[in-house]
């Protein structure tokens, strides 16, 4: 190749790989807060899970409460 043709090349070449790179990065900040129907559905399971378990442990307190009155002060 001449250096003719690779001097008005190089501009073009710069402006393509800055728009490439901002429009990927752009995608990647727009996706980075999304989540799948996936990670969804095992959100909505772990939350019934903790709210369970978060109604064992109340249970779990009251007996305590009912038959050891001082236990949180141990």
């Amino acid at each position: 190749m001449e250096m003719g043709i690779l001097i008005p090349l190089a501009p073009f070449i710069m402006v393509l790989g800055i728009v490439w790179v901002s429009a990927h990065y752009k995608h990647l900040n727009k996706t980075a807060g999304t989540i799948t129907d996936d990670q969804a559905t095992e959100l909505t399971q772990m939350s019934k899970i903790a709210d369970i378990l978060d109604q064992r442990v109340a249970v779990l307190e009251r007996i305590l409460d009912d038959e050891v009155p001082d236990w949180r002060e141990k």
